[in-house]
């Protein structure tokens, strides 16, 4: 009877916390941050819709040479933008991000059951519940990530009816066989990489036989439960396949050849993207084979690692336990694959992996169930020797659980930049890793300058494609500049993201500009700033250099260096100009200066090589080029020179 009233109240718990988590994200929604992918992802899914509604007459969303868009099915994206055109809504990301919020309900939703259906526990399914609601890496994208929370609400679908279908054999449902069809569809119209689905459906089914090999003689003897399992499989492998291109345009094209080859792209992305990584800043093509593991370790709460290792120590004692327990391991051996399998394989693979554990937030779900049963199974164990003690460990764990909640209150919409303590927290992580890479601290300076204007005509410079937020102001102007060559730009206020810079700028607070109106911060790191400009003698000058007026240019940039001592691109911009009227040891001074600032700015190395190779000295030249290519290989304004250098050395 006590056991019924506990599965009872813990189902009721289970109820209860996913209502009230449907209430606090229809809440936040509204207040959601925008992100730069958001402004990349969202208009293709517009191309997206207007290809269908044109009956493929417009091809815009299937030329994509610099995106690589077409490659992904972003079928949520896709959703969005056919209803916002449908229904005209007005404010096109509010629709987005209630979108997100549905997809992340759902993720967790699943992920309840999913650890409820392997532990047996409904106590189990609720504490999993709050590991993923309050783990602020899977919680923060909840919102504006259209594809990355959508495809690990899928997978764990896919992977919550395998177990259903593995329990129901050998007769399983229609029902279970048509929603693993259509979980498999939807995480492949998302992503290529739904079709993981596919392998793990499969292998299961052979493991499952292999252990329980007289399951298979008991459906291979009996003719119509060995055709409907057939037929089944056939079901699964159709809708889960073709179902899962219908909103793709791309893989329309070709249903067998470009979904497959989309897959190929995924796992070897193109597009390279500088990255704050261990204090140094490197192309994401650049960084170690341990990027990933070292991401995981120190940006997931430390409960859920702890856990983790609890569960693992649990499943391998017993992985050589009676037959009764194969069922029960067979089910905990695919969570725990579907965590491992995508962790190596992409280390195995070499794939261009950034911005955290973004690509990779679908394993963390997995890993938080397994983290949670061995938690419980250590409780437990605990309670058999010692019950007083098992109560002081079910409120150390729980409070670790509930820990980041915190974080994530005090920060929102930016809570989903953690580091956990593994690394000294925030506070220590700012500059030696990626922060705000997806710009969320810009909406508070948006928001800050939309009530600072006043209706007043502004020009605004911003480091990142975040103009939705002036969009409906017709009297702003946006523009988009480098946050380093921002006095190139003619502006009046601007809105800087501290990413993607470099951490020597970073760490010795070279970065500065003057005019700041407001430092926003997060644990005390600087993430933006809004500048009011008061004086354009910085833009009038470089204007001026290139316009070949040198000689003006430079007194006015001489000018503009005493009100803004930090700004390296008026260095750059004088020792060019220096260096081309003849003025050398002017040169050589304004150079010497700009790398004080920052001495591993690219175009510091290209102006000195370009110098050596006037003056003839091609050695030296070569010798600063080999030095730039070592800090950015990808420097490409320096590769003509390189060419040059290198014909004169023969």
């Amino acid at each position: 009877m006590n056991s019924t009233v506990h599965i009872l109240h813990a189902k009721n718990a289970f109820v209860a916390l996913m209502l009230l988590l449907a209430i606090v994200l229809a809440f936040l929604a509204p207040w959601a941050a925008v992100n730069v992918d958001e402004q990349l992802h969202y208009p293709h899914a517009k191309k997206v819709v207007n290809w269908y509604f044109t009956f493929g007459a417009d091809k815009s969303c299937l030329n994509t040479p610099q995106t690589n868009l077409k490659y992904y099915g972003q079928s949520v994206d896709n959703f969005t933008a056919l209803v916002n055109r449908v229904i005209k809504i007005e404010d096109e990301f509010l629709t987005r991000h209630f979108t997100g919020a549905v997809f992340f309900w759902l993720l967790i939703l699943f992920s309840g059951l999913l650890a409820q259906r392997i532990s047996g526990s409904w106590l189990v399914a609720v504490f999993t519940l709050m590991a993923l609601a309050f783990m602020p890496r899977l919680a923060g994208q909840a919102f504006g990530n259209l594809k990355d929370i959508p495809f690990a609400t899928g997978y764990m679908a896919g992977l919550y009816l395998v177990i259903r279908f593995l329990k129901e054999l050998p007769r399983p449902t229609w029902k279970t066989t048509v929603l693993l069809g259509l979980a498999i569809a939807f995480t492949v119209s998302v992503r290529a990489g739904g079709f993981i689905l596919f392998a793990y459906f499969g292998l299961s089914i052979i493991i499952y036989f292999v252990l329980k090999p007289f399951y298979l003689k008991q459906i291979v003897s009996t003719k119509p439960v060995f055709v409907r399992l057939l037929g089944q499989g056939a079901v699964i492998l159709l809708i889960g396949y073709f179902a899962g291109l219908l909103f793709w345009p791309y893989a329309l094209q070709n249903v067998f050849v470009h979904p497959v080859e989309s897959l190929g792209v995924m796992e070897h992305y193109k597009v390279s993207i500088r990255q704050v990584f261990e204090g140094k800043l490197l192309w994401s093509t650049q960084l170690p084979w341990y990027y990933l593991p070292k991401w995981i370790l120190i940006s997931t709460p430390v409960v859920i690692l702890a856990g983790f290792v609890i569960f693992l120590w649990f499943f391998f004692r017993t992985i050589f336990s009676k037959i009764e327990r194969i069922q029960q391991l067979l089910s905990e051996g695919l969570i725990l694959f579907a965590f491992i399998f995508p962790f190596i394989y992409v280390i195995a693979i070499g794939s261009n992996l950034y911005s955290g554990v973004r690509q990779m937030l679908f394993i963390l779900p997995p890993a938080a169930i397994l983290s949670v049963i061995g938690i419980s199974r250590l409780i437990k164990l605990i309670e058999l020797k010692n019950r007083n003690i098992s109560y002081a460990l079910n409120g150390f764990f729980f409070l670790l659980l509930v820990l980041p909640l915190k974080h994530q209150a005090t920060t929102f919409p930016i809570d989903y930049v953690y580091f956990n303590s593994l690394v000294g927290g925030n506070k220590n992580a700012w500059g030696d890793y990626e922060y705000d890479y997806y710009f969320h601290a810009i909406k508070d300076a948006a928001e800050d300058l939309l009530e600072l204007a006043n209706g007043k005509e502004i020009a605004v410079a911003m480091n990142c494609n975040l103009s939705n937020y002036f969009e409906n102001h017709s009297n702003f102007k946006y523009e988009y500049t480098r946050f380093l060559e921002r006095s190139s730009k003619d502006w009046d206020y601007g809105i800087f993201g501290l990413n993607y810079l470099h951490p020597f700028l970073l760490n010795k607070k070279n970065w500065a500009p003057s005019g700041i109106l407001k430092t926003y911060y997060h644990h005390g790191n600087p993430v933006a700033v809004l500048v009011k400009r008061t004086d354009k003698t910085d833009f009038r000058g470089i204007s001026e250099i290139k316009n070949g007026n040198l000689q003006e240019g430079i007194q006015l940039l001489e000018i503009a260096i005493e009100q803004e001592p930090k700004n390296v691109w008026l260095f750059v911009n004088l020792a060019k100009a220096k260096l081309a009227t003849g003025d050398f040891s002017g040169f050589k001074e304004y150079l010497k200066r700009g790398k004080e600032i920052h001495p591993y700015f690219e175009p510091f190395f290209l102006i000195e090589a370009t110098y050596f190779y006037r003056v003839e000295k091609y050695e030296e030249s070569l010798a600063v080029l080999n030095n730039l290519f070592e800090i950015n290989p990808r420097y490409l304004p320096a590769e003509q020179l390189l060419e040059d250098v290198k014909k004169k050395l023969n």
